[in-house]
């Protein structure tokens, strides 16, 4: 079993990720989906010590997060906790893995959630992504077909599926394919123990087992066309089926190299953007880089050229052993997120590696490879030259100078610069390889499009200049892009935000600067609208009921009570006693006012969904007052940025939303039970209920 550390003492939370060498191409071929399922099984069935608790429900409960993700050839179950409760959280998840409760209303449960889930998610870009890989595959490999799984190809036997269930955990989910990789503030040595603890509950290696070679799967087809308009097209570079530890990480370098602007000067500028991945998703046996934009495909080949002969240098070199020390790639905003990704591939690097000691030839075999060329529609919107601007009158601009106490989360903001910009109701388009560009200066360059409008921020030295010079080059367009499921698009509407442009610099001297750049950008709204791909969305549904407050301390606090402790039973009783749908969760919206909001969607008729939504989160307010004044339930356990990027990010949102302070600064709120009480009884009169809904065409409507 193989083990991966780290230490941060800086963390109040461990990540915690246990991987097993095993995925879609490792299922029956007559059983698509399965891996999928037994994800799916292990996280929602009852514990061996509750017959009414899953490890996602636990989790809720212990102020923790779980979730899992199926791929190619690794599956993973990764969680957060407290740091407290490290041991008891691992050592439960590790059981549940080795030796779980399967049981036939489970497994029809999820097969009809990861139906909804195939539903909700078949016609996004990533699926149709993964569907255009499977068309590059070899017509008699297992991947030459799309394996998320759903109702039709899971099937309806339930006899069936368990005896393949069980099957293919006896064969996969043992020490041999096992992998554990931890990041806390406890020392070294008590998480090599605890690791050591959580293998021996996992069987050893069965005499029988299937090796963990990997079967070459692509095959011959130059690229694979989708339908729609192609904006995007990603070379994919097949790897050998053995490459050592070394070569895998070095070709995670040179991924990182690539990503930090090194390919701008020999792109052209109808290229926006580009990325490179070691081991992407759903092609996790090649390097992939992914080209937004449209280019000449001559240009195109003499890059492809130039990073074929650098791969192949790379993989002719003779393997040596290889101990990574890990840091998060340049820009990391959730060092949690980094570290699952991480943790993942450590477990592929290890199951690319099982056989290279046996190949001899080894360099021999690294020839140059042209790569496979996967053409297809990206979710990113096009700029247009030539678009017609409307000016406006020049718009007033909100703006913040200075801390603002962020370098209280991290000393290191004590000397930084940084610049962020709002713009209300419009969407940000930067010009061609921005943020590249920025990159290759040594600046951050981060930007997210809400359903209220865009933000982008810059951090480093010249910051400030970085962002001047983004905004002259950008445009802006009152056609906002939908993106992402309709649930996640209605829980950005939970937080307010500013009705006017708004601004903030770390240094007063740059703040004029800024703000008339962002006065002009604001005033030339394209009257075009943005031409986006055509998406053939499922009919579905998100509904929401929101509750929102003033926004005191206090009230804050007490939604963040809420939510963690409302969390586990709303997803139980929507997700499966009531079966509203792929999706349902409890999520806040901080700031002033904050509010709360309880999300469903489902693709059946949204009416009685949302009577039944209703009727949950009426039930949950009535039995509140008993709930959250059980012993430690007052305890609220809070996750600080654990990036420098995240604590500018957060403080910026904050900003955004009408605080001044995030509430993980705000301390502890002393909330005693008749407090508790009082604010129980006061959401009666303070509080305002709503419900939202959002459908597939796009229609929004709010209910009081």
């Amino acid at each position: 079993m193989q083990g991966v550390l780290a230490h941060a003492a800086h963390l109040t939370h461990a990540h915690v990720s246990i991987t097993i060498a095993a995925g879609y191409l490792d299922e029956p071929p007559a059983l698509p989906g399965l891996a999928h399922l037994l994800e799916h099984v292990l996280t929602t069935a009852p514990l061996t010590t509750s017959y009414n608790t899953s490890l996602l429900t636990w989790f809720a409960q212990h102020q923790g997060r779980l979730n899992a993700h199926t791929d190619d050839y690794v599956t993973d179950v990764h969680f957060s906790i407290p740091a407290d409760s490290l041991e008891t959280a691992a050592l439960t998840v590790a059981s549940q893995l080795a030796t779980p409760t399967i049981s036939s209303p489970t497994i029809r449960t999820e097969v009809a959630a990861i139906d909804a889930e195939w539903q909700a998610r078949q016609h996004s870009s990533a699926m149709q992504r993964l569907s255009a890989i499977a068309t590059l595959s070899d017509p008699q490999h297992i991947g030459a077909g799309c394996r998320h799984g759903n109702a039709q190809t899971l099937g309806h036997n339930t006899g069936l599926l368990y005896e393949a269930l069980t099957t293919f955990h006896r064969d996969h989910y043992h020490g041999g394919r096992i992998s554990i990789a931890i990041i806390s503030p406890r020392a070294a040595e008590a998480m090599t123990r605890l690791i050591q603890r959580m293998a021996t509950l996992f069987n050893s290696l069965p005499s029988n087992a299937p090796a963990l070679a990997m079967t070459p799967r692509w095959g011959d087809l130059p690229r694979a066309k989708m339908v729609g308009t192609a904006n995007a097209v990603e070379l994919l570079w097949p790897l050998p089926t053995s490459i050592s530890r070394h070569q895998f990480s070095a070709l995670s370098d040179v991924a990182d190299s690539l990503n930090q602007g090194y390919l701008v000067d020999q792109l052209a500028d109808s290229i926006i953007d580009y990325h490179a991945t070691a081991a992407p998703t759903g092609a996790t046996d090649a390097f992939s880089l992914t080209l937004t934009g449209t280019a000449a495909q001559e240009r195109l080949e003499v890059l492809a050229d130039s990073l074929s002969e650098r791969l192949a240098a790379l993989l002719a070199t003779a393997p040596i052993d290889h101990r990574p020390v890990w840091q998060p790639p340049a820009g990391t905003v959730q060092l949690v997120s980094a570290w699952f990704v991480y943790a993942r591939q450590q477990a592929l690097a290890r199951r690319l590696a099982a056989h290279t000691a046996t190949q001899q030839d080894f360099p021999n075999r690294a020839r140059r490879q042209a790569p496979h060329w996967l053409v297809y529609s990206a979710p990113t919107t096009l700029t247009h030259a030539g678009d017609a601007a409307q000016l406006a009158a020049t718009p007033k601009v909100q703006r913040w100078c200075g801390q603002y106490g962020v370098s209280d989360d991290f000393a290191s903001l004590a000397d930084t610069t940084w610049a962020a910009c709002f713009i209300p109701n419009a969407m940000f388009l930067p010009a061609p390889l921005a943020a590249k560009r920025c990159a290759r200066r040594g600046v951050i360059c981060q930007h997210m499009q809400l359903a209220q409008g865009s933000w982008v921020i810059t951090v480093g030295e010249g910051a400030a200049v970085a962002m001047q010079t983004l905004l002259k080059e950008a445009n802006v367009n009152t056609a906002i892009a939908p993106q992402g499921l309709l649930a996640q698009r209605l829980l950005q509407r939970l937080t307010q935000l500013p009705a006017t442009p708004a601004v903030w610099v770390s240094h007063a001297t740059d703040a004029d600067a800024v703000c008339h750049a962002l006065a002009d950008l604001a005033s030339r709204i394209a009257t075009r609208s943005v031409q986006t791909p055509s998406i053939n969305e499922s009919a579905s549904t998100a509904i929401m009921r929101t509750l929102s407050l003033p926004g005191t301390p206090t009230q804050r606090w007490l939604l963040a009570l809420v939510e963690q402790h409302h969390s586990a039973a709303f997803f139980q009783q929507a997700r499966y006693d009531h079966h509203l749908g792929y999706v349902a969760a409890v999520r806040r919206g901080d700031g002033t006012p904050c509010s709360l909001g309880y999300v469903v969607q489902t693709s059946e008729d949204a009416e009685p969904v949302g009577e039944k939504l209703l009727s949950i989160t009426d039930a949950l307010w009535q039995t509140a007052d008993d709930a959250l004044q059980t012993p430690n339930s007052l305890e609220l356990s809070l996750t600080p940025p654990e990036t420098p990027l995240a604590a500018l990010i957060i403080q910026w949102q904050s900003l955004l939303s009408g605080t001044d302070q995030p509430l993980h600064r705000l301390g502890q709120q002393s909330i005693d039970s008749q407090t508790l009480t009082d604010l129980l009884t006061q959401i009666n009169t303070h509080g305002h209920w709503q419900t939202h809904w959002l459908d597939s065409a796009g229609h929004y409507l709010v209910n009081d």
